[in-house]
């Protein structure tokens, strides 16, 4: 499985709208039949209560998603494979090939030099889960968000199973422009109300939930991602997902040093209270 990284050295990194690779057909297509099949037969709502609880982000559960740790998948038999896939993604020798790949624009992103990122990987600070969405006809993985503010990079690897003809449930990453012409804050709220500009957040790419895809992202106060609506599916949607953290508290990353980069829309009343004071 290590000589796909090779893969990772030879892929193309995309800037915009904040740096990040997509790079597909990551794993050999053996062990990727075996995946479809092992979790084709294991994963499902009702096997998963037994075991799991459902994924939940700042005390709110992320619309019904299930998740998987390493520990999970190794004391499951039926699940060897995605074990030992999963194991593979919260490896050191993953991480590193892409922090190598990464590096100048993990620097830029977060302010943290090569030398200190490679550091968290030397004090196993990674992780990697499978998250999975049950079937329904109409289901939103994830809001428009940005990463935990001691996350250095993250990725995600799709597992498609190849009777799911659902559609939607796509990787959505959204550029952040200050659109707004008013500065006063009675244009600004003028603007707000007649919605005559549009958002400072839109979506600017798109990639499909595409069997073995990997997706990494650099993180930073500017990287807003979402999932689509996945809509009149009749197989779990299902993900391989995980990070390399900052764990040095008093070393912060430029956007936990700068908070005010996770609110970037407009808020109506938060200018109405000002207008009032």
């Amino acid at each position: 499985m290590f000589k796909n990284l090779n893969k990772i050295l030879e892929s193309n990194v995309t800037t915009s709208p904040f740096p990040h690779l997509v790079i597909d057909n990551f794993l050999d297509t053996s062990t990727v039949n075996d995946l479809h099949n092992e979790l084709r037969l294991n994963l499902s709502k009702e096997k998963s209560e037994q075991v799991v609880q459902e994924i939940e982000t700042d005390n709110q559960k992320q619309y019904g998603a299930y998740a998987l740790t390493q520990k999970n998948l190794e004391s499951n038999p039926n699940l060897k494979v995605s074990s030992e896939v999963n194991s593979f993604f919260k490896s050191k020798e993953f991480m590193q090939s892409l922090v190598n790949k990464l590096s100048g624009f993990l620097e830029g992103s977060t302010g943290f030099d090569k030398k200190n990122i490679l550091k968290e990987i030397k004090q196993d600070t990674l992780n990697s889960e499978i998250a999975f969405l049950p079937p329904s006809n109409s289901a939103k993985r994830r809001e428009i968000h940005l990463d935990d503010t001691s996350v250095i990079l993250g990725f995600l690897y799709y597992v498609r199973l190849p009777e799911d003809y659902s559609f939607g449930g796509s990787l959505n990453l959204l550029s952040r422009e200050e659109r707004y012409l008013f500065k006063s804050k009675i244009g600004t709220l003028a603007c707000d109300m007649l919605n005559i500009y549009p958002s400072d957040l839109s979506i600017e790419k798109t990639y499909d939930y595409t069997d073995n895809r990997l997706i990494v992202l650099c993180a930073s106060g500017y990287s807003w991602h979402e999932v689509s609506t996945r809509r009149c599916a009749i197989t779990p949607r299902i993900t391989f997902h995980g990070a390399l953290h900052n764990s040095e508290k008093n070393n912060l990353s430029l956007y936990a040093q700068n908070k005010i980069l996770g609110n970037p829309l407009k808020k109506k009343l938060k200018h109405l209270f000002k207008l009032i004071k």
